[in-house]
């Protein structure tokens, strides 16, 4: 009597305990240059790795929280403070108001084209904001 595959066996149950879409996962992996194909091993494995990542992420943002709520800030908050995960700083950035991205867009602008104009308008309505809304 031949044994059975114990890996293709074990294969059969792996999608059950996964919570993100196994396709979409094997569709970003071979969204690479570098990737022809995708065995179910390793898609398995990418995909279960990046359920626990996300889990510790929600986790760690969760805790940093208060009043038993999760938002994006706290998520973002961990993002920007731990180095990491500075792989996510810039799809993950910390919310600002309108008013302070305008602010930074004049100051780049400003920067770029060397006229000290703007920046000088920019700096009082900065000083101005930092005292309103605490977002």
């Amino acid at each position: 009597m031949a044994a059975q595959n114990p890996r293709h066996d074990h294969h059969t149950t792996k999608p059950k305990d996964l919570h993100l879409p196994i396709s979409r996962v094997k569709t970003i992996m071979k969204s690479s240059p570098d990737v022809d194909a995708v065995g179910p091993e390793p898609l398995y494995l990418v995909t279960k790795v990046t359920e626990m990542f996300v889990i510790d992420l929600a986790k760690r943002a969760f805790n940093s929280g208060k009043n038993n709520t999760l938002e994006y800030k706290h998520i973002a908050d961990v993002v920007q403070e731990d180095d990491t995960l500075d792989f996510l700083r810039e799809i993950m950035p910390r919310k600002i108001t309108v008013r302070q991205f305008k602010e930074l867009m004049a100051k780049k602008a400003a920067k770029g084209n060397k006229s000290d104009d703007d920046s000088s308008d920019q700096s009082s309505d900065s000083e101005n904001e930092s005292s309103g809304s605490s977002e």
